[in-house]
């Protein structure tokens, strides 16, 4: 038979235990509230504007990384093309193909004995495209940049479609942004860490 005194204890451990866990399940909901608001602030910092003169910077890094992506995807496929004699078209001997051009095949290429148009076809490789202007900031980037940032600058934010936004949807700027975005990242994550750990907790205490 039970005593009065066990009865009270294990009364007391049970209300302990209750209480135990409803302080968890509140500090999960000030986690969920708290995810909430961060999820927000992600959303508003990967959606909302740039400072236009951050916009700016953003073109041109933009324009330099195209022509960079270009160099390694385009161009210089086409001078491997060209250096193992893939680009000399039919008649060319087949067991050729992939090896290095040998000095012979050099000065035949060098004196035009072999034709020259299609394996010239290197900044602009991709023939149904006229001219692919990325060429130009692959090889010329550092020239054109003066003149590109300079047209920017006299640019009015109306040509930039500044006229149609409001000055609230204007977010930080691009350093500052990058950095507040992987914060808030980092602290989703501590969040959701922190409100599975809890979340174990009420399992180990029982439904």
């Amino acid at each position: 038979m039970i005593e009065n005194d066990e009865f009270k204890s294990a009364l007391s451990s049970y209300k302990n235990t209750l209480a135990i866990k409803q302080k968890l399940k509140t500090d999960i909901e000030n986690i969920n509230y708290q995810i909430a608001t961060a999820k927000d602030k992600l959303e508003w910092l990967q959606n909302s504007y740039l400072p236009l003169q951050d916009f700016k910077e953003s073109i041109i890094e933009f324009l330099s990384q195209s022509g960079q992506s270009y160099l390694g995807k385009m161009i210089r496929p086409a001078i491997t093309e060209l250096a193992v004699n893939r680009k000399w078209g039919l008649g060319f001997p087949p067991e050729k193909f992939g090896t290095p051009m040998n000095y012979q095949i050099v000065q035949k290429a060098i004196n035009a004995d072999l034709p020259q148009f299609m394996a010239c076809q290197i900044f602009t490789p991709d023939k149904s495209i006229f001219f692919d202007d990325r060429a130009f900031l692959a090889f010329l980037f550092n020239v054109i940049e003066p003149t590109l940032r300079n047209t920017l600058e006299k640019m009015s934010p109306q040509e930039f479609g500044y006229d149609r936004i409001k000055p609230d949807q204007i977010g930080p700027g691009l350093e500052e942004r990058i950095k507040m975005i992987q914060d808030t990242e980092d602290e989703l994550k501590a969040l959701e860490q922190n409100k599975a750990d809890i979340a174990e907790k009420i399992r180990a205490l029982g439904n």
